[in-house]
């Protein structure tokens, strides 16, 4: 068995979604499931451009292997892995929020008229983007299950979208979600899990868990409710960065907790 097939075993492939469908079938159906995924959803051009502002901001940093295409994504040989938490790691994050095309891609029109469609009214997209850049060899930091509820806070009609800067195998450490989890309300979250949201997690038997995920391609996206369990994948590569970005959607007019509208990790440089 392969690395990619051994990945895989334990998963079932997303239930896929029409990004045509009405508004009335996208919501009965994230309402069953929790999530909705899109192939080929956002323009490969439009995903591309934001992936090459992200690694030359990267590649600036010395994390690249100058000898491969930057577009590759692949990490320095030898390099330490960089995470959340570390100053190295927040000085280029700092940098990444900065980049226009980073911050105007949620408001791409692609998305939000999936966003439209679940939201009945004007639509806020949360200022807070959010980014992660995943080293090969940092599995002890993959996210843990949770619900993104428990950050966000403010208005439970929030939707998440989870999109990769690039095709994303499973073997790269794409999203898992647990179909129907939404359903079981707020679960208090505990703090024994390392990871990119706080190391703050749910328990899960994983002999009751279902998990969907899927081999990412250019320009997919996942949208979840704020109450769906879902979690991280390892980046088992030996060598490729996993770029991805996390935004969320609400009704302008619904509460939103104030972190919401400040940068991610208040990294505004001030």
């Amino acid at each position: 068995m392969s690395q990619t097939e051994a990945a895989a075993a334990s998963y079932i492939p997303f239930i896929q979604s029409d990004a045509h469908s009405d508004a009335a079938t996208l919501r009965a159906r994230i309402d069953e499931y929790g999530y909705l995924f899109f192939r080929h959803l956002v323009p490969s051009e439009t995903v591309l451009g934001v992936r090459r502002s992200v690694l030359t901001v990267i590649k600036e940093a010395g994390w690249l292997d100058p000898d491969r295409d930057m577009m590759e994504g692949i990490a320095l040989p030898g390099i330490e892995p960089k995470t959340e938490g570390q100053r190295e790691y927040l000085d280029v994050y700092r940098q990444v929020l900065r980049l226009p095309d980073f911050h105007n891609f949620p408001c791409h029109s692609s998305l939000m008229a999936i966003a439209t469609k679940l939201l009945d009214g004007e639509v806020l997209v949360h200022p807070r983007r959010i980014g992660r850049i995943t080293f090969p060899g940092s599995m002890k930091y993959t996210t843990p299950a949770h619900q993104d509820f428990f950050y966000i806070r403010g208005s439970v009609e929030t939707y998440s979208c989870w999109t990769p800067l690039g095709a994303c195998p499973i073997t790269l450490g794409g999203l898992a979600v647990w179909p129907g989890s939404h359903r079981r309300g707020f679960i208090e979250h505990t703090a024994n899990h390392p990871g990119a949201v706080g190391g703050k997690g749910v328990p899960v038997d994983e002999s009751q868990a279902t998990w969907h995920t899927d081999n990412f391609e250019i320009g997919d996206a996942l949208f979840f409710r704020s109450y769906t369990i879902h979690k991280a994948l390892p980046n088992l590569t030996p060598d490729h960065l996993r770029l991805s970005t996390d935004n969320r959607y609400q009704l302008d007019k619904d509460a939103i907790d104030p972190s919401a509208l400040r940068p991610h990790f208040d990294s505004s440089g001030k």
